[in-house]
């Protein structure tokens, strides 16, 4: 008897038990053209040559300038952010992977500099959207030792 009461309690119990809350979902979305489409590739590397370290120490390093070209319809605006990929010195400085090397991010000649984590707003006219990017070899702590080096700059687009 008593292992008939158990049998008939355990059928009973799912029969008991709460159905589980569901909900559905409807994710609907649109496919669009952006309004800009860049004009260079999602990777590149860009060559600084060599950095000779007397000119280093004394800050006097050429800039080297890469140009970003996008095609936009007219009117549009884009958002444009950089991060350092391996770590930054400050906010315009990012690291490298050589010791007591950094790469100064600067903007345009006599222009606003880039910040870097902070976008930069670009409105499209009637031609394309052209920036530059400027990097500059500089000193972070103490001088580094001779050898090669690099660093990651990551570029956010945001097509408003």
């Amino acid at each position: 008897m008593k292992a008939l009461a158990l049998a008939l309690c355990a059928l009973a119990t799912p029969a008991l038990a709460e159905a589980p809350d569901t909900a559905q979902l409807q994710v609907q979305g649109r496919l669009v053209v952006p309004p800009c489409s860049p004009k260079f590739p999602s990777t590149q590397e860009i060559k600084l040559g060599e950095v000779n370290l007397n000119r280093l120490s004394q800050g006097n390093v050429p800039v080297t300038e890469v140009t970003l070209g996008f095609d936009c319809r007219p009117g549009s605006q884009l958002s444009v952010s950089l991060a350092a990929g391996l770590g930054s010195a400050d906010s315009q400085t990012l690291l490298t992977d050589r010791a007591g090397l950094g790469l100064r991010v600067l903007g345009e000649e006599g222009l606003v500099s880039w910040v870097l984590n902070q976008p930069r707003l670009f409105q499209a006219g009637d031609g394309p959207v052209t920036l530059s990017v400027r990097v500059k070899p500089v000193v972070v702590g103490a001088l580094p030792e001779p050898g090669a080096f690099s660093a990651t700059l990551l570029m956010q687009v945001l097509y408003l």
